[in-house]
């Protein structure tokens, strides 16, 4: 259970949340294109937290060496809570996406802001409003309406799909959870950078014992393709989601990054040619209000609670 209340400047943490979400929302855009280039998913999926690490690790010592300084107790939760819900997310991620295809392993993520909600209340003393949970649920009907939306890219439920999926949401759940307890405890700095350096062991062990092919990229452009993927969307991206945690609640985070498969659905349709129908838009704008109201609502209801 946290004892820490978000810290200061609530909406430099929701904005730091919503970049956060639109660096990865690029995702796809990369993946795509690596693979084209013959780049397979295994060696994406430990390639790029590797990069992502080797940026963090060059900027903090280049900057703040002293940001890094943790005990032996922060090290282990970190590299061992942190790490394995990083490197579970990147294995069941990257595996829904081969089994079910993008528009279902995007549908079946963004279950995590309904299991934030539903955990972050017990675990971390951040009980929900009525109208945060409304928002919620809003929010999760546009994020199925992009998807099911999606113009030739069919969503695809089978077994294998659903329940790698479902790991997906369950992971990213928890590094939420995990992050919000841990920011405010080690830092943002030492929170990301040890966690995502656990991550990549963890990876390292897994990756090598999975069926497809470990195979570096053979030219400079996938190469340079890779290293954007793994600063913006690793490197970037989980810093500032993990500052964020340290200003605001899980549920609000969690909320506000549904603009990812926003920025997804709009890359995707103008870089890979996959539009979105009437239906689509409709859970763009529905996405768009909810994260929206979560925004607008946030100092009324950190001022009831104070008050309370």
């Amino acid at each position: 259970m946290s004892d820490r209340a978000p810290g200061g400047r609530p909406f430099l943490g929701y904005a730091e949340a919503v970049v956060a979400a639109c660096l990865w929302g690029s995702s796809g855009v990369f993946a795509v294109h690596l693979f084209r280039l013959g780049v397979p998913p295994e060696t994406v999926a430990l390639i790029r937290p590797l990069i992502g690490v080797v940026i963090l690790l060059a900027g903090f010592l280049l900057t703040r060496p002293s940001a890094l300084r943790i005990g032996a107790r922060g090290l282990i939760v970190l590299g061992l809570g942190g790490g394995a819900a990083v490197g579970v997310f990147q294995i069941a991620y990257q595996s829904s996406i081969d089994a079910a295809g993008v528009p279902t392993t995007v549908a079946l993520l963004y279950l995590a802001p309904a299991l934030v909600a539903a955990v972050s209340g017990p675990l971390l003393g951040e009980w929900p409003t009525p109208r945060r949970l409304a928002l919620v649920a809003l929010t999760l009907v546009g994020v199925w309406l992009t998807v099911v939306g999606a113009e030739d890219v069919p969503a695809r439920f089978g077994a294998s799909g659903l329940g790698w999926g479902a790991l997906a949401a369950a992971a990213y759940a928890t590094y939420t959870l995990f992050g919000r307890y841990a920011t405010p405890r080690f830092g943002s700095a030492c929170t990301v950078f040890y966690s995502t350096a656990g991550a990549c062991a963890f990876l390292a062990l897994a990756v090598p014992a999975a069926p497809g092919p470990l195979t570096l990229p053979s030219g400079p452009e996938a190469w340079l393709l890779l290293v954007a993927f793994g600063a913006l969307t690793i490197a970037g991206a989980q810093f500032l989601f993990f500052d964020a945690l340290g200003r605001i609640e899980a549920s609000s985070a969690s909320v506000v990054t549904a603009v990812e498969p926003v920025v997804a659905a709009l890359l995707a349709t103008m870089l890979l040619s996959q539009g979105l129908s009437p239906v689509g838009w409709a859970g763009i704008a529905l996405v768009v209000a909810g994260v929206a109201g979560v925004g607008i609502t946030a100092p009324t209801e950190a001022t009831s609670t104070t008050t309370a």
